[in-house]
């Protein structure tokens, strides 16, 4: 299984700590979900490459402990195989990216975008018929370019981003304000709020409504 982590990899034998990071890196930014959203096949593919980064890199330090006189402990399961009762250098699998790219892949799970706020005048005859309104606002979204991955990684990666993984989007949206619309009145646009990660849903645009004396 070990030789099949270093075939996974793409990477020799004897290859350093560094070289497997160095290959994690590229396979993971070719093969993670939120990079390839049509590709079936991707998340299988990340998975894969993911098993084999994580073992590949706790064998090494197991290693490199039992070089140094380090203490491991052990336990045997029912089959009598060994265990080790240590995790490991990593805990999760944030830390597993931010170790391997010094840049954070966001966990998606639950995620959704910030709801924007927009507060709109009319004036009081409007009420009676109704009237269309054209607002303009700014929301952040995620970069297409790089799928919102962020950090130093990503800086030399997206020149569009420049590792923020998000840019500030200007949008322009015509709405219709209903007749009937008072004071505190408000309208929800689904889908128009901050977006800031693939793969989740985006947040709503709020119009609160304000009416005025006037024609």
């Amino acid at each position: 299984m070990v030789n099949c982590y270093y075939k996974i990899l793409g990477v020799p034998f004897r290859a350093s700590q560094e070289e497997i990071k160095r290959a994690f890196r590229v396979l993971a930014l070719r093969w993670h979900p939120d990079r390839n959203p049509g590709n079936p096949r991707a998340a299988e593919h990340f998975r894969r490459v993911l098993e084999a980064y994580e073992s590949l890199i706790n064998d090494s330090e197991k290693r490199r402990q039992r070089k140094s006189g380090g203490n491991e402990r052990f336990n045997r399961n029912a089959q009598g195989f060994e265990d080790c009762s240590e995790k490991g250098p990593f805990s999760s699998l944030d830390e597993i990216l931010q170790d391997a790219f010094g840049l954070s892949f966001e966990r998606r799970e639950g995620r959704r975008g910030v709801d924007l706020r927009f507060d709109v005048q009319i004036p009081k005859s409007a009420t009676i018929k109704g009237i269309h309104e054209d607002i303009v606002y700014h929301r952040l979204v995620f970069c297409r370019k790089c799928s919102g991955v962020k950090g130093l990684m990503s800086r030399s990666l997206c020149d569009l981003c420049l590792g923020n993984g998000e840019l500030e989007e200007h949008c322009t949206l015509r709405i219709w304000i209903p007749p009937g619309s008072d004071n505190g009145t408000r309208l929800k646009f689904s889908g128009q709020g901050d977006h800031p990660a693939p793969g989740t849903p985006p947040g709503d645009l709020v119009v609160f409504i304000y009416v005025v004396d006037g024609a």
